[in-house]
């Protein structure tokens, strides 16, 4: 019973609620808690929870339980505030003069069993009055709008949880429940539960969203709510996933296997029909947020069918997200697009400015623009997926850009007229011309951010492409939809698709390899032999004594390094490669726009008339008998010569021209050969050079010696040095320059088939005997000179080389490749046959050779380390860590580092190493997570203090000297190398730099870097 003087509140009114019984609150005296039930009569009470005042509520009969670290069953939280118009929405009059009012807004959840909070509803609150709304329950406007804050909790909780629960209903509304199940679910089945949902709740009275009941139209319209055979459940398991672009905000598909082209398809429709319906959504909540009608809570199926039209008609809409509404209703809004100018052009300035030039006189160079581009395109907003690619000349002003259509098929099969209040089908001919002015305005949109992106582009040429669907269609023929099935498979895999370097000069000669220095061999050198894999470290976490301990274990078990994600990009780059050159992929239009006038023409026009505006620019495009865009002929295409930087596709090594000023700060070399990693095209240059000089009729034959011997001594090499005296000659003379026989690669290459022959018949010391005195030899030959011999994985170790390790005046010489290879060969094969001290010379040989290459200071600190040497695995950890342009070899080098720590009973930093190494290259060594715990476990038995967050293990590496990567030295030179190679139009060297700049980067490789590294192929 309650005493006359308990406040109280008895609600009337609420559906489902039988007889005199009626929801309410009670106010506990004296407490900040007030308790949630029924009213049996006037003064009879029956608690079933308790809320506290910051909207969470407790399920317990108990009006004074122990709440301490309990969760609520049930909450109100805040998202956010916005500014609206002041009127009934809030419980007031309606606003006259424009008055607008600052409320804060948020959602109802409840918490279900599997510990995931599951949104209900929402509300809104001004002057510490609430709104309740996207209830499921129709409630009156009493208990909804203008409620005070218990109200608030106590209708809340009754409406969107308690009631609905015991029905079994419990739902939350519109939009907001397909997207949980979306997140929670596989994709076919969230999408058919949400159609459950929408149609047990209308069945039971309850309400539904209009963009709810939309979605659901638009699912059984493609065939998602009935039988499809090839993306039903396997065992529980679909073969469809569901990712959200962390860019874009777009939904994408992803199959574990090739599908059959017709499931590959319908899942393609699912795709667009999704980020149609988000689309819709985002829009409804900007207009909430605005005050501006409909909101989710209040619009109609009609309603949202005319939006999601509208959006589809005008893609510039929804392209990025907006600030402010605008009425899509009432017309489509063409002239938006003019909106995508000025966000390229302050996309640019932001990109300017959080990366400021080297070279003063390039604030916004070619770098500034591809960055600004590759942002902008993986960010674009549109319902279908689509591939793109693009090129450029900055200084000519020319941009050119490439993407896949959407075809007839993905388009929508019915349409809602306003007039008439009716659905119509739509057919072949019309979802053809829909298709077209989809695809035409969607190209004028990428012309209009390529224009933004720069004042500098004069002239845009873009290229539509279809990956095939069409033909396949029509054709019905089984050979196209194999390779249909192939082309989509490999089309659903591109967003996110690992690094490749797409071969060439810019490919680092290990393969991009990285982590583990057992796992990895090079591309063209030896197999990696790795090391005895005998568990020697566990033993000594079990106790085994020091001495029985080598660590010359091998974690191949759970490390690929860099192996399983390059060979996966490059498979899917020979596919993208086919694709675009292969049958399927044909051109529908190509138009150049010139600047001054296509801008003009936007703003005259919009994307009012996307065909109009191609034909004013005399675009090559062919419309078929169904209104639609057919395949058309034509030469243009990105790859042309005049859409980038003149020789940008040149390697250093086939040119000789002095650097400027910028570029030799950035690259720290004077010249191009300065850069050179490859001794066989530094060599075939300076030939190609001798016969110029010969067949130079106009120079002085003193002067083509003079020239001839300057370029032989600038490279250094012995055996073209040999030579010159035989080159001058017939300069002088007058006669074509002879070409010298480079033999010290092929005479390595002989004795390491010679040696692998002894070895395979048992002769094993003679086998080493032999590769040793050969390897010895050429080691004496290229160290005879004045030269310093080298080797470069990469032309970013390169430049690493040249500002860590190069002294002033240094005449770098290049070692033939097998020359390492051979080393390193040696290397393993010794550490495996005679232990760790016998490979230890030709591992000194491989640090020196190549200082600035991670793997080769890795590689040592292995073989020191089943030597027990921990001061020198320190030393050779820390020399890997300052070189270091891969997480995945600085993880491995802070693994290393931590057992020579934890030897040297440097537990702080054991740890702290350890905790780096997993932070960096999580679960790269499978040991790790066992080593960390068991060094843990000693520290904290000795009563040693040692990090226990990340914060405090960067600390404590700091405080030892020891990098925190990527925060070290090499970072700054690797984006600065990059920036400048790609203004200056160096783009074989810039490709290796931008990807270790964006690999030590706060993003890593994203979708953006791997865009704006497609645009410096050529």
């Amino acid at each position: 019973m309650l005493a006359p003087w308990t406040r109280h509140h008895a609600f009337t009114g609420f559906p489902d609620v039988p007889g005199p019984i009626r929801p309410g609150w009670v106010q506990l005296p004296g407490a900040r808690v007030f308790a949630i039930g029924f009213f049996l009569s006037s003064r009879r009470f029956m608690q079933i929870a308790l809320a506290d005042d910051r909207g969470r509520v407790y399920a317990t009969d108990e009006p004074n339980p122990d709440l301490h670290g309990r969760e609520p069953e049930f909450f109100l939280f805040k998202e956010g505030e916005w500014t609206i118009p002041d009127g009934p929405r809030l419980g007031h009059t309606a606003a006259t003069g424009g008055r607008t009012i600052r409320v804060a807004h948020g959602g109802v959840v409840c918490a279900e069993a599997n510990g995931v909070n599951r949104w209900l509803a929402s509300w809104i609150e001004a002057g510490r009055r609430y709104t309740l709304e996207q209830l499921r329950v129709t409630l009156p406007d009493e208990l909804r709008v203008g409620l005070e804050y218990r109200d608030a909790v106590t209708v809340a909780f009754f409406a969107a949880y308690l009631l609905p629960k015991m029905r079994g209903l419990l739902l939350g509304f519109g939009s907001g429940n397909i997207f949980r199940r979306l997140e929670q679910q596989a994709p076919l089945s969230a999408i058919r539960d949400s159609a459950r949902d929408a149609a047990e709740a209308r069945a039971h009275g309850l309400r539904t969203s209009g963009l709810e009941d939309h979605a659901v139209m638009l699912m059984r319209e493609i065939g998602a709510l009935g039988n499809l055979p090839a993306l039903q459940p396997d065992h529980g398991a679909e073969p469809m996933h569901l990712i959200t672009s962390e860019l874009s905000g777009n939904y994408f598909l992803t199959w574990d296997t090739s599908l059959p082209f017709d499931a590959a398809l319908t899942s393609m429709r699912i795709e667009g029909n999704l980020n149609r319906f988000a689309q819709v959504s985002s829009w409804l909540e900007t207009n909430a947020s605005h005050g501006i009608e409909p909101t989710e809570d209040t619009v109609s199926q009609a309603q949202a069918a005319l939006i999601d039209q509208a959006l589809l008609t005008n893609p510039a809409l929804s392209a990025f997200s907006r600030t402010e509404p605008i009425d899509v209703l009432h017309g489509p809004a063409f002239g938006e697009v003019n909106r995508l100018i000025s966000i390229a052009a302050d996309t640019a300035q932001r990109i300017a400015r959080a990366n400021p030039a080297p070279q003063a006189d390039q604030p916004h160079g070619e770098w500034v623009l591809r960055q600004t581009l590759a942002s902008l395109l993986r960010r674009l907003r549109l319902p279908y997926r689509f591939d793109t690619d693009f090129r450029d000349d900055l200084e000519a002003g020319r941009l050119a850009i490439a993407f896949t259509a959407a075809g007839p098929a993905l388009m929508p099969a019915s349409e809602y007229i306003a007039d008439t209040h009716d659905w119509i089908d739509l057919d072949d001919a019309a979802r053809a011309q829909l298709s077209a002015r989809y695809n035409l305005r969607v190209g004028l949109m990428m012309a209009a951010l390529a224009f933004g992106a720069s004042p500098l582009i004069r002239e845009v040429s873009v290229i539509i492409d279809s990956i095939g669907l069409e033909e396949a269609i029509k054709e019905q023929d089984s050979a196209i939809k194999a390779m249909m099935s192939d082309a989509l498979s490999t089309f659903e895999q591109w967003h996110d698709r690992p690094l490749d370097f797409a071969g060439g000069k810019a490919s680092p000669k290990d393969g991009d390899q990285h982590g583990n220095p057992m796992a990895i061999g090079t591309a063209n050198g030896p197999e990696p032999q790795g090391a005895p894999a005998d568990d020697e470290f566990e033993q000594l976490m079990r106790g085994g004594g020091i001495d029985e301990v080598t660590f010359a274990f091998d974690e191949r078990d759970g490390q690929n390094g860099g192996q399983g994600g390059h060979a996966a990009g490059t498979a899917i780059d020979e596919q993208l490669e086919r694709l675009r050159t292969g049958p399927t992929l044909t051109t529908l239009a190509t138009v150049t726009f010139t600047r001054e006038a296509f801008l003009q023409r936007l703003r005259d026009d919009g994307l009012e008339h996307p065909d109009e505006t191609f034909a004013m620019f005399h675009a090559a495009m062919t419309i078929d008998a169904e209104h639609g865009l057919a395949p058309t002929p034509t030469d243009l295409t990105i790859h042309d010569a005049r859409f980038e930087p003149r020789n940008a596709q040149m390697a250093p090594e086939s040119q000789e021209r002095v650097l400027t000023p910028a570029e030799a700060r950035a690259m720290g070399a004077t010249d191009t050969f300065g850069l050179a990693i490859q001794r066989d095209d530094l060599l075939a240059y300076a030939v190609a050079r001798f016969h110029e000089l010969a067949a130079d009729d106009a120079m002085p034959s003193v002067d083509k010696a003079q020239q001839a011997m300057r370029l032989i001594d600038r490279i250094g090499d012995p055996e073209l040095t040999d030579a010159a005296l035989e080159i001058t000659a017939a300069l002088i003379d007058g006669r074509d320059t002879p070409d010298p026989v480079f033999e010290a690669g092929a005479r390595l290459d002989d004795a390491r088939v010679k040696a692998r022959d002894l070895l395979f018949s048992g002769q094993v010391d003679q086998a080493v005997e032999h590769i040793e005195s050969v390897v010895a030899a050429l080691d004496e030959q290229f160290a005879a000179g004045d030269g310093v011999p080298r080797y470069f994985n990469s032309y970013a170790d390169r430049v690493i080389y040249n500002h860590l390790f190069a002294i002033r005046d240094e005449r770098t010489v290049l070692i033939p490749d097998n020359l390492f290879y051979a080393h390193m060969e040696l290397a393993d094969a010794l550490a495996q046959l005679k232990g760790a001290k016998e490979a230890l010379p030709h591992l000194n040989r491989l640090v020196a050779y190549a200082p600035s290459y991670a793997l080769s200071h890795l590689k040592l600190a292995v073989q020191l380390a089943r030597e027990e040497d921990w001061d020198s695995v320190r030393a050779a950890c820390l020399n890997a860590l300052r070189v270091s342009i891969d997480r995945a070899d600085a993880g491995y080098a802070y693994y290393r580092l931590a057992q020579a720590a934890w030897m040297r009973d440097e537990f702080a930093v054991a740890v702290a190493a350890y905790m780096m190494s997993d932070a960096v290259a999580h679960n790269q060594v499978p040991s790790l997570g066992e080593e960390l715990s068991e060094v843990r476990g000693r520290a904290t038995s000795q009563n040693i203090p040692i990090p226990t967050a990340m914060a405090q293990a960067q600390r404590t590496l700091a405080e030892h000297d020891i990098p925190v990567w990527p925060g070290t030295e090499v970072a700054p030179i690797m984006l600065r190398a990059a920036r400048v190679g790609v203004d200056q139009g160096m783009f074989v060297p810039a490709r290796t730099l931008a990807v270790a700049a964006a690999r030590m980067g706060e993003q890593g490789i994203d979708a953006v870097q791997l865009q704006f590294l497609r645009s410096l192929n050529a």
